[in-house]
Parts: structure tokens; sequence; C-alpha cells
């Protein structure tokens, strides 16, 4: 368990890569005042002089660990976690480059995790911050949970629920939302959670044919398919300093949020990886599973009419069926920058 007098034993971890070097300074300079005694950065192929640069301003504080190029987030993860085992520290602390934890974030995730401890093992538990500007930050407990079938995160048991929270129910048959002080989670990106070096021992490292996206899905997944448990606790809040991928919170639906992004390399890697993750891991239902995905697109394709955007349904589609295919190879259209 973690206590205040152990702030020091929390190493962090975080990959950059491009020219991204003003939010990687900030988040740094922010890990320094919340205490941490170390930070991993992994260079998957920035264009500045990374080690140099922060070297010289973070002295002592900061481990460089060059990939030479960019790798993809399941190798710079990967190699920054095998730093940070390396290193005496029992507590890990993983965020993206544009992660900025609020003053007090740490000490709030290690008293979440402290609480937690009580009724889950070490090598079994993670916490992670709140991010007001990602997907998880404003929905129900129950859809964060995946389902056994799901396809694109969708499936038809979602309709169900918003069907019946749309009904007159009497007050003790409505369904509570769980406050969001502690959200426990299915699965969970890496930026801003924390766990001790005992769960990396007992899980393993991310896996690197994911290559780009999707890696921190099937890493988390581990966790809570082990019977462990992923906890959000709501008032340890870092923020994206880069917009989010899909603005979901902004947006009347993740079908919109799919459709609206302006990114074809992480339409095609994320909803691709998505594809062979769910359909690998997450599918016990071939029928249902078939089921959800043919809803998943007939509702995708209705927003895609209704918004202009066939031409991004028609290669969200093509990307899930490269995916299900189990083609996870890099693409030479969607290079590694």
């Amino acid at each position: 368990m973690i206590s205040d007098e152990s702030k020091g034993d929390v190493v962090a971890v975080t990959v950059t890569y491009g020219e991204r070097r003003t939010m990687l300074i900030a988040v740094i300079e922010a890990l320094r005042k919340e205490g941490v005694a170390r930070v991993v950065v992994v260079d998957n192929g920035a264009r500045w002089p990374v080690e140099d640069e922060l070297t010289d301003r973070f002295t002592g504080f900061v481990e460089i660990v060059s990939m030479g190029s960019n790798k993809g987030s399941a190798a710079g993860y990967a190699a920054g976690l095998d730093a940070a085992m390396a290193s005496s520290m029992p507590f890990i602390w993983m965020l993206d480059d544009d992660n900025r934890p609020r003053p007090g974030c740490l000490a709030k995730l290690r008293k979440g995790y402290d609480e937690e401890c009580a009724s889950t093992p070490s090598a079994l538990l993670a916490v992670v911050a709140l991010r007001p500007e990602h997907f998880a930050g404003g929905v129900s407990a129950k859809q964060l949970m995946t389902r056994w079938d799901s396809f694109g995160g969708f499936h038809i048991g979602d309709l169900l629920d918003k069907l019946i929270n749309r009904l007159p129910l009497p007050a003790a048959l409505q369904r509570r939302e769980v406050s969001s002080a502690r959200i426990a989670l299915g699965v969970a990106p890496y930026g801003g959670m924390l766990f001790a070096r005992s769960l990396v021992i007992r899980l393993g490292m991310p896996r690197l044919e994911f290559g780009q996206y999707g890696d921190d899905t099937e890493f988390t997944w581990r966790i809570t398919s082990s019977g462990g448990r992923i906890v959000q606790i709501g008032d340890a809040i870092v923020d994206d300093l880069e917009d989010a991928f899909q603005q979901n919170a902004q947006l009347r639906n993740r079908f919109l949020g799919a459709l609206l992004t302006d990114s074809a390399f992480r339409t095609y890697y994320t909803f691709r990886n998505l594809a062979y993750f769910e359909s690998r891991f997450r599918r016990r239902n071939r029928l249902i599973f078939a089921l959800n995905r043919y809803v998943y697109f007939a509702i995708l394709r209705h927003y895609a009419r209704q918004s202009g955007h066939l031409e991004r349904y028609r290669f969200i589609r093509q990307s899930s069926d490269e995916g299900l295919a189990g083609d996870l190879t890099p693409s030479a259209r969607f290079p590694l920058q």
C-alpha cells in the first residue's frame, strides 16, 4: 500500500514522438511538482533532440530510452515499462506525453489505490485518473464494463438499457448512476494509470503485434479478465493538452464521434485493432457478435448519411474488416511517423 511518505516510490513512464516538445516538457514539470521519483521518457522517433534537451533541463530526474524511430505505441510503452521495472521503484504511473496531471493528482491516486488494496491484491489492481476530455469521463459504470461479443464497443444490450432508462419507471426501480468519485472500468487507456510493479510481473508486457493503438485495451483487459480491478478515481484529474481523438463528450453519441474525426491514420489503426481485439479476446458467441456488428454498421451508416460522411463510413468498415481478418501489420498507406 502507498502512504504519503512514499511519494518518491513512483516512477512515471511516457512515450513521445514527432514534434511534441512543449507538451512533454509541461507534463514533466507537473510530474516533478507531483513528487514522482523519476520519469522514463521513451523517444519513439521524435523530431527534436529529446535526450540532449531533457537531460540538460531535468538532470537526474529523467531517463531517456531511444527507439531510433517510431516503433508504435505498443513497443514504446513496453520499452518504457521495461526501464521502469529495472529501477527500484515499486509503483509505475503511465501517462501519454500530453497528459498533464493537476496539482494533487498523484496523492489522490495513491489514496484511492491504498483504499482499493483492502479488497484487491496489488498484482491485480490499477487505479486511473479522470481525463475530462476523454470518453470515459461522463458515462455510466455499466457502459464502461466491456460486454462479451461487443463490436466497436457496441452491444445490442446497450439499446435496451437506453430504452429502459427513458421509461417513466417508479423511483425505486430506476437505475442509479455510480458516484463519479469511483468507477470500475473494464478496460482503460494507459494515460493516468497507476499500478504496482507486481502487476507487470504477473500479467506481462504489452503485446507488440498491436503496433499502434489497442495495445492499452488488450493490456488492461488482462487485469479484469484475470479477476482484477481497474478503478477510476474521479477527483484525480489529468488534462489532455492535445484534443482527444474522438470528442464523444461534445457529441451526441459514439457513432458521430467516429465519423467526424479528421485523422485517417488514427481512424484506421483504432478501428482495425479494436476489431481484432474484440474478435480474438472478447467473443464467446459468433451469432451475437455478428448481430452486434450488423447493427453497429447499420447505425453508423444511418449517421453517415445524415452527416454526409459515407466515405468515412466505408473507410471504417474496411479498416474493421482487416482487423477481423487478423491483419495487424503496419500499413504502407499509414506509415508510423
